[in-house]
């Protein structure tokens, strides 16, 4: 057990290496924090394995994810003549990802309250670093025109943070947010008045840093989650107005419509989203019950005369925006039906939740806009909120 907690909070502080540091493997490479959250199941597996009297899955949680991990194996399965030797072992390798992240609604329910509470504290601590580091990113390195060869975006004067994309910086920022809220209302119920006073801080601070990204989905996502949030904690009528103040502090923002990467009126991002959309539904259409394989995304595209020159370094082609149409065009029919069974069962299951009812809402609608539901940062976030407030 407490090899398996160090193992936990060495996972919490790779996060924080983000898209920064990435290992070289097969012709692509791999973020710090998947290596150690594979690890991490790996040996609770093994754990598992060694101590089944003490280790108990939660069936209603399981039997979903499971189901949900067949399928995306079946898919990939039956698109075996489609692929190569490497293109399998890529594909293959973010279904492990994901069966990876996902098991942390397993693993936390084996540690003790206290050990709970830590995790819960780090979490906070990490999150405090990223806001921080993007700060100072958005002072002294205002955009990505360096790293344009490697399929990075430009992101001119926007804040993205250790994630090197303000939208996913956008998304993290107001899980994050809406993470120290719940903790500060806990802290002033309390009375704790000096970390309530450092969570009002942290959570400004966040706020602040959420709207440098100019991210129009994380503006969004932040309207949703904060409305569902208040609503459920408080008067509905507080929850719209904090949503109005919301939406007129966009115009308070240094260069705030005055670039097209800070313009939130903007057209080349919304037409580029409309040209995902279209094309994960073209993909979808060829193989609409079991889809093209979890995730031989980007070899679709390429085979199908939608992804030509760059492709395999394009970050753009590995996905499309929308995370439902990529379970769609991925799994088909049948794996989206069981994604979004998975996804019914659990938030059922903690209903009572309010702050996993709020981020996951938050999340979905962001989901919407670009691929959050499957960007591992968020992953391990949603995850771990599942693992520490669910059932």
């Amino acid at each position: 057990m407490g090899l398996l907690k160090l193992l936990f909070i060495l996972v919490i502080f790779l996060f924080v290496s983000g898209e920064v540091i990435k290992i070289p493997l097969a012709g692509f490479s791999i973020k710090l924090s998947d290596v150690g959250i594979i690890a991490l199941t790996i040996y609770w597996a093994l754990y598992s394995v060694k101590n089944l009297k003490n280790v108990k899955i939660n069936k209603k949680t399981g039997i979903p994810i499971l189901t949900f991990v067949i399928f995306a194996l079946l898919s990939l399965i039956l698109n075996l003549r489609f692929l190569n030797i490497n293109e399998l072992f890529v594909s293959f390798l973010y279904l492990v990802r994901w069966i990876a992240y996902a098991s942390i609604v397993f693993i936390i329910p084996i540690f003790d309250s206290s050990f709970k509470k830590i995790i819960i504290r780090l979490l906070i601590v990490i999150g405090v670093i990223v806001v921080v580091l993007g700060y100072i990113q958005y002072l002294f390195y205002p955009n990505l025109r360096n790293l344009y060869y490697l399929g990075w975006d430009e992101h001119l004067y926007r804040l993205f943070s250790i994630f090197l994309d303000p939208n996913f910086a956008g998304s993290f920022f107001v899980l994050y947010f809406l993470f120290t809220l719940n903790i500060l209302i806990d802290s002033l119920k309390k009375h704790a008045k000096t970390f309530s006073l450092f969570l009002g801080l942290i959570s400004s601070l966040t706020l602040i840093a959420l709207f440098l990204t100019y991210s129009r989905s994380a503006l969004l996502m932040l309207m949703v989650g904060s409305f569902v949030f208040l609503a459920l904690n408080t008067k509905k009528i507080f929850a719209i107005l904090i949503v109005v103040v919301f939406l007129l502090a966009t115009t308070l923002l240094p260069k705030a419509y005055k670039t097209e990467g800070t313009n939130f009126f903007r057209i080349a991002s919304s037409e580029a989203r409309l040209s995902s959309t279209k094309q994960a539904i073209e993909i979808f259409g060829k193989n609409p019950i079991f889809g093209v394989g979890f995730n031989a995304y980007r070899y679709a595209k390429h085979r199908l005369g939608f992804a030509i020159g760059g492709w395999e370094e394009s970050h753009a082609d590995a996905g499309t925006d929308n995370s439902f149409l990529f379970v769609l065009a991925t799994t088909g029919i049948v794996g989206l039906a069981a994604y979004l069974f998975m996804w019914f069962k659990i938030l059922k299951i903690n209903i009572r939740s309010k702050i996993l009812i709020a981020s996951a809402s938050a999340l979905f609608v962001d989901s919407l806009f670009i691929n959050s539901l499957f960007y591992s940062f968020l992953m391990f976030w949603i995850w771990t909120l599942v693992g520490l407030y669910g059932e």
